[in-house]
């Protein structure tokens, strides 16, 4: 079976709205299809995204500042940039740890990784995905070595974890507090950007109170930027003295070049938040019943979202319309075997990125594997807060 595909800060110094130029983020009357990866028997599948109701709206215009890179020199990863395994081909992996990639952790929604992922070279976060089996965990992480975990696949939705939250907080006390007198990072429940997200967060929080949580994961999906820069800050003002990983995320247009747009905008900015500890992108896989956002073409190569994401030494400055998957840029020829557009590189990186404009609207979709919809949230467009503390600035 699949799984699910899926801030207010009070010490802003200035407001900032942004949002690539091909993604304003007006409402979609059409779910688009998605994908997910098949790691579990035991996992249902579902998906996630919702803007949130309290956002404010937007009033300033965007501003053009300097990317970070974020690199470690010593491996040449992004500690931050993970990866959301969703890939059916075993052989896929190595696309995920090539000489170029920047990648530098991943997961699959299981607690036992795969022989091909866990030789891959990228640290593997186990997942205790529900409370099935909850009482193996501790045996099972130690015996991976694993240094962090994450804990309960959003409980909040029916077709996922679906855990009440006073007893996932009891399941937490018995057997996931413990590890952390192993030293092990304990990741909080991940739960959907839905309308029960959030509360079922709430609750779980208050009746958690005497548990460690190191930090808190969110999904997210949806159209626009600004209903997910307004969706983290929310949760970031809510529990300021948490870090997140953002372990799901995705624009869910069926336009290619937007979501290019939207994953440009987005990795630049995430790369700049200290209160964002790691992000994965969903996901790492192929094309599937017409996904837009998979990072792998329909041979497993990176295709144009994928070369940006994982490996960092190809900087996209447009996205063109291709059907036939073959094309030339200022920095030389470049090709789409899977066709739809055709990634154009700089001669040599000028700090070009994507146009931008001030978003116009949000809308967030919920829909199931093999293109059958579940259900739709929409939302207005809501705007997008940075503090000035940041140090570097935005780059879009």
């Amino acid at each position: 079976m699949f799984f699910r595909l899926s801030v207010v800060s009070t010490s802003l110094a200035f407001v900032l709205s942004a949002a690539a130029a091909s993604s304003k983020g007006s409402a979609s009357s059409a779910a688009p299809a998605s994908s997910k990866a098949e790691v579990s028997s035991a996992a249902p599948a579902s998906t996630t995204a919702a803007p949130s109701s309290q956002a404010p709206a937007s009033t300033a215009a965007p501003a053009s500042t300097t990317a970070v890179a974020s690199v470690d020199p010593t491996t040449g990863k992004m500690p931050k940039r993970g990866l959301a395994f969703a890939a059916d081909n075993s052989t896929d992996v190595f696309k995920a740890n090539s000489t170029g990639s920047v990648a530098s952790w991943v997961y699959n929604w299981g607690l036992i990784p795969p022989t091909y992922i866990a030789d891959s070279g990228i640290e593997y976060i186990p997942m205790q995905w529900g409370a099935a089996d909850i009482e193996k965990l501790a045996v099972t992480v130690k015996g991976l070595g694993a240094k962090t975990i994450l804990a309960f696949n959003e409980p909040d939705f029916a077709e996922q974890s679906n855990m009440n939250a006073t007893y996932a907080a009891q399941l937490w006390m018995q057997y996931i507090e413990p590890l952390k007198a192993d030293g092990i990072r304990l990741g909080g429940p991940a739960v959907s950007s839905g309308a029960t997200g959030r509360p079922w967060l709430d609750e779980f929080m208050s009746a958690c109170s005497q548990c460690t949580i190191d930090f808190i994961p969110l999904h997210w999906y949806g159209e626009g930027t600004g209903g997910f820069y307004d969706y983290i800050y929310q949760i970031h003002g809510q529990y300021p003295n948490h870090t997140l990983w953002i372990t799901e995320y995705a624009s869910t247009t069926a336009n290619d070049s937007v979501v290019l747009d939207f994953m440009n905008t987005t990795i630049a900015a995430l790369d700049t938040l200290d209160f964002v500890e790691r992000y994965a992108w969903f996901g790492f896989f192929r094309p599937k019943d017409g996904s837009h956002y998979n990072l792998l073409d329909v041979n497993g190569n990176l295709n144009a979202a994928g070369q940006v994401y994982v490996d960092n030494a190809k900087k996209v400055v447009n996205a063109l319309p291709n059907p036939t998957g073959t094309g030339s840029g200022a920095g030389g020829p470049a090709t789409n075997s899977a066709g739809g557009y055709t990634t154009v590189y700089p001669a040599s990186d000028t700090g070009l990125t994507p146009a931008f404009a001030t978003a116009t609207g949000n809308s967030a979709v919920r829909v199931r594997l093999g293109g059958n919809e579940i259900g739709r949230i929409c939302g207005v467009g809501a705007a997008m807060f940075f503090a000035a503390v940041f140090g570097a600035g935005l780059v879009w």
